[in-house]
């Protein structure tokens, strides 16, 4: 039980100063506010009476919180032998799943709530029951009977997993790791002859064992593989997949037990962890995002959200043995159109994130000071009703997403006792805020996050840290842990919401799986396979009972959220290639149960093939002349060398004001062929085909313009995609000419459609009959470059070598981290027709090293812009974290945050000057990289900006380091410490207050210079709260008028 401790009023000494002897009464004397002068008379000590006030004792206020752990894994498809492609739902069982349950129950006193989706019940189940995945097979055989394929994937991917905190945990594991070395072609064709038969039995064994919780590993009988360590027999396997069963078969029955015993509460999420509110109706996509780019089709079935809930309910019940309580749907996607859904289901709470929260009261988001508080506690940690048009009320926690994201991500890095001491400390000090303050309560903190993945990050696969956080809470005076449905019962009167706004777990939006070209080609292909099978719902076309109920279940699993994830350019596994096939597979399965034939769309891949670099790149813009004849003019265009298969060596493309050019160079005849170039043009409204116009041949990208040529008759066409299908234009469509072993083609821009500098335009030629395709693997791409279009109003030539912010910063040492990455040479800022324009041209590559879906890794950019020079309106300090503020007068009312995974367009708050996402100016600003020229070019809508003319409005400019792990309250910028470490900039003063600024744009000449601003300010240590903008390097601002 908890202990509660008196907090004891002390006796107050009341001190009456009597007049001396004098008949009036005795005026208060006034405090002096310094030292008396020695001259001044001391007042005359007089006799106290003593008052004694009643004790009084007082409960603390405790403060409830609400731990859940999202267990869910996405379908993985078996192959044609039932067999699982992938391995995760049962290394996760043996790692996570069951001892996570099982350490709750060390400790009585601490209540938690899993989340185990059906997807994941579905497949725990199947594994228990018999079925097995690939890892497991290919492990279970002896080495004799391996292919020589079979050993390769056993190379590749035998040591997927975290190859500092598992694998270099066991040195044979790791000895076997360092043998094989990188996982490149040649390391592993090289490890193919150097591995012997044992080498690959240990392999066999050591993946698999290494996916056990260390905890299952110190006993029997995995202890003793591991203390054997090498040499492992066909015996040893039969031991360790023993194990393995025995672990996977007790994964629902404990967390069945746990339940039953009051100890964890299991909730769940709809069938195939959709996001149900698109389900229901696609169009609230366009509440949160209104300018997300939407599929043709319109896909609204509020039925198969009833029953993705409806299923969910029965598996619930058949697995737990009672009804449904709680509800997480499918990445803590909510709406106020799905609350009768989820009402009529059963269900009494649901679960998301703090964003939704915030829409839903009117504010943009909760702000947190310098420690990560959050400003607003007394919104954010309460429940609040919901409520269905038929008066039935739902409950909805919100989670705090600092807190999930420390545990999620920052703490693994950290000892585990002092991890967990800093999570209780926090919320010890959110218990201490609302005591003092008075604040209505009870309050609960909701920490949600992911229960699997984040461990095998932590040293000791977390353990260290799950003891010491459950013993601290079980110890905790203040603090209580509470399952929803506990605290409900509990506290019942809750405030109430009149709308749910629509988001998800870290968005007031759904742009992760709705709004991105790819996503929008995802949404259609699966409207289209709902509307073929709706023909069976509505008794148009018929087919069995048994063939109906399997179309409709291969169809509800499509409908999950885990393939639109990693759909477009903000998610990215390193394998979107694998849940593309997937949920291909799954559509298949819809026409398949059914006695149809398969559509070729489904065929076709949804994410398109990468874009192919060119042989050389261009170097710059030219006019060739359209003659049929070599010339100077092609040296600075790209080149892309054909395969030596092909029927032509190569291809030229360049371009001017006017036109794009395109040369082929060949050898022999090529009268009987046909040329045609697919073009993939940004912003034209014209459908998109990813099949050729004779062949039906995979381009690798979805196309919308097609130039054809035909070398007997030198005539060019020009078509375009109507109703899926290649349409014929009117009109000319350029100049072609051949020449001798070359042909060039001259196509006018404006054909092509309304191209903008920084415009990324995809093509790749096609050859007929042949089938060849230059080039093979993806398309080429050519960013197009300022040809006139974009007016430019400020432009800096920044110096050279001045990436070193105060002029004493010094690089992190990573090798990442290259020579100059950080310095610009050159900035500008102009418009088009439609938008706001700014290139930053670096000295230094502009490299992707870490899988940025827009191929920007390591840099930060960050403009302000004040749209009334010098009125004093806006904010002074730059964003978190940048340490540095705007000279005064000068106050920015938009910021443009630009990096790899979360650039925003940022507004200053008009009353509190805090920073609010401008979340449909975000959605809407476009960046794109282009690494030859190491240029970033960014474009904002014009229409997002407030009228009047930029060209008179003031900029600042900066470039940072982009931190996926930064320091509390910093807006993901990397640090500066006194010495530079592999991750952190060195140099700094190691004061508080030293600006993160890596390259401030100042024109190069100026009277002050860059070290000059950064280096000028008055050194500050301790909290940042209470600086003001003066206690910043002061930033000048630049303009037409001021630069």
């Amino acid at each position: 039980m908890k202990k509660h401790f008196n907090i004891i009023v002390i006796l107050v000494l009341a001190s009456i100063l009597l007049g001396a002897c004098a008949p009036q009464a005795a005026e208060t004397p006034e405090v002096p506010t310094s030292t008396p002068a020695a001259d001044t008379p001391e007042p005359e000590k007089q006799p106290t009476e003593v008052e004694e006030t009643e004790l009084v004792e007082e409960e603390p206020q405790i403060l409830y919180v609400n731990l859940t752990w999202h267990q869910h894994q996405p379908l993985y498809y078996k192959d044609a032998d039932g067999i699982y492609t992938r391995p995760w739902v049962r290394v996760h069982a043996t790692k996570d799943y069951l001892d996570m349950a099982e350490k709750i129950a060390e400790y009585e006193d601490v209540q938690v709530s899993f989340n185990l989706t059906p997807s994941l019940i579905r497949q725990i189940n199947d594994l228990a029951n018999g079925a097995r995945d690939i890892y497991w097979v290919l492990a279970e055989k002896t080495v004799s009977e391996l292919t020589m394929e079979e050993k390769q994937f056993i190379l590749e991917r035998f040591f997927d997993a975290n190859w500092d905190n598992i694998i270099a945990r066991y040195p044979r594991y790791q000895a076997l790791l360092d043998k094989r070395g990188g996982g490149d072609q040649a390391s592993v064709q090289a490890a193919l002859d150097s591995f012997t038969e044992q080498d690959f039995t240990d392999l066999q064994v050591w993946f698999n064992l290494a996916w056990f919780d260390p905890e299952y590993l110190s006993q029997e009988p995995l202890l003793a593989l591991v203390e054997k360590g090498e040499n492992f027999t066909q015996e040893d396997k039969d031991i360790l997949f023993a194990k393995v069963l025995e672990v996977v078969q007790s994964v629902i029955p404990y967390h069945k037990e746990l339940q039953d015993t009051g100890q964890i509460e299991v909730t769940t999420t709809p069938y195939a962890h959709p996001i149900l509110p698109l389900i229901y109706d696609i169009e609230l996509a366009l509440v949160g995002n209104p300018g997300a780019e939407m599929p043709e089709a319109d896909f609204s079935y509020p039925q198969d959200a009833e029953k993705h809930l409806e299923i969910s309910v029965e598996m619930y019940e058949e697995n737990f043995g009672r009804g449904v309580r709680g509800l997480w749907s499918g990445e803590g996607s909510v709406a106020q159109a799905i609350v009768p859904l989820v009402a009529d289901a059963g269900y009494t709470f649901m679960q998301t994130g703090e964003p939704v929260l915030a829409k839903s009261l009117g504010i943009d988001s909760f702000t947190r000071d310098s420690q990560g508080f959050v400003q607003q506690p007394d919104d954010l940690y309460r429940p609040y009703y919901v409520t269905a048009e038929d008066g039935t009320k739902v409950a909805v926690f919100f989670r705090d997403g600092n807190l999930s994201d420390r545990i999620g991500f920052d703490y693994s890095g950290m000892d585990g006792e002092a991890a967990a001491q800093d999570l209780i400390s926090h919320l010890e000090g959110i218990q201490a805020d609302f005591q003092a303050s008075g604040s209505e309560g009870p309050h609960i903190v909701s920490i949600i996050l992911d229960g699997e993945n984040a461990w095998e990050h932590y040293k000791n696969d977390g353990n260290d840290f799950f003891h010491a956080l459950y013993t601290k809470f079980a110890e905790s005076e203040v603090l209580e842990t509470i399952t929803p449905s506990a605290y409900l019962e509990m506290f019942p009167e809750q405030r109430e919401l009149d709308d749910l706004f629509p988001g998800a777990w870290f968005s007031p939006n759904y742009d992760t799986w709705i709004g991105e070209g790819e996503e929008a080609v995802a949404w259609d292909y699966l409207a289209q396979v709902r509307e073929d099978l709706s023909l069976y719902e509505n008794g148009e076309a018929a087919a069995s009972e048994e063939a109906i109920a399997e179309a409709f279940d291969f169809m509800y699993l499509a409908e999950g959220s885990d393939w639109f994830w990693w759909y477009g350019a903000d998610q990215d596994s390193g394998q979107d290639s694998y849940f593309d096939e997937g949920y291909r597979a799954l559509l298949a399965g819809v026409y398949e149960s059914l006695g149809l034939e398969v559509p070729g769309f489904v065929s076709v891949p949804v994410i398109e093939a990468q874009p192919v670099s060119a042989t050389r790149s261009m170097s710059g813009i030219a006019s060739p002349v359209v003659d049929g004849e070599d010339e100077p003019a092609w040296e600075t265009a790209a080149y892309y060398e054909a395969s030596e298969a092909a029927a032509i060596s190569g291809m030229y493309t360049s371009l001017d004001e006017e036109n794009l050019y395109l040369r082929f160079d060949f050898e022999g005849a090529v009268g009987a062929k046909q040329f045609s170039v697919y073009f993939s043009v940004p912003g034209l409204d014209t459908g998109k085909r990813a099949l050729s116009l004779e062949s039906e041949s995979v381009l690798g990208f979805r196309a919308n313009k097609l130039l054809t040529w035909s070398p007997t008759n030198n005539a060019l066409a020009l078509y375009q995609v109507e109703d899926d299908q290649w349409i014929q234009m009117e009109g000319e469509a350029g100049q072609g000419v051949s020449g001798q072993g070359m042909a060039e083609l001259a196509l006018p821009l404006n054909l092509l459609g309304d191209l903008r500098a920084g415009d990324l335009l995809k093509f790749k030629l096609l050859v007929e009959p042949d089938g060849d395709q230059i080039p093979l693997s993806g398309p080429a791409q050519m960013l197009i470059p300022d040809l006139g279009g974009t007016a430019v109003f400020l432009e800096v030539q920044d110096p050279v070598g001045d990436d070193y912010g105060p002029g004493t910063y010094t690089y992190p040492n990573d090798a990442v981290f290259k020579d100059s990455v950080f310095d610009v040479q050159a900035f500008s800022i102009g418009t088009d027709s439609e938008n706001l324009v700014i290139n930053f041209n670096f000295v230094g590559p502009v490299e992707n090293p870490w899988g940025s879906p827009i191929g920007l890794s390591l840099q930060t950019m960050d403009v302000y812009i004040d749209t009334d020079p010098g009125g004093g309106t806006g904010a002074r300090k730059l964003l978190p974290g940048r340490n540095a503020s705007l000279e005064e007068g000068f106050g920015w009312e938009y910021a443009i945050w630009a990096e790899g995974w979360t650039s925003q367009v940022v507004q200053s708050d008009p009353d509190t000057l805090e920073p609010k996402d401008y979340s449909e100016a975000s959605s809407s600003m476009k960046i794109v990289v282009d690494s030859n020229q190491n240029l970033v070019t960014i474009r904002v809508p014009l229409s997002f900006l407030p009228e009047g003319d930029p060209a008179t409005w003031a900029y600042a400019a900066a470039v940072l380091s982009q931190e996926g792990y930064p320091t509390e309250g910093v807006w993901r910028v990397r640090d500066v410490s006194l010495q530079s470490a592999q991750w952190i900039f060195g140099g700094s003063t190691g004061d508080a207050n030293h600006t993160r600024i890596i390259d401030l744009i100042w024109p190069e000449g100026s009277d002050v210079n860059q070290a000059d601003i950064l280096g000028d300010y008055p050194s500050k240590t301790g909290s940042l709260d209470s600086l003001t903008p003066d206690d910043f390097a002061q930033v000048p601002m630049l303009s037409q008028d001021l630069d």
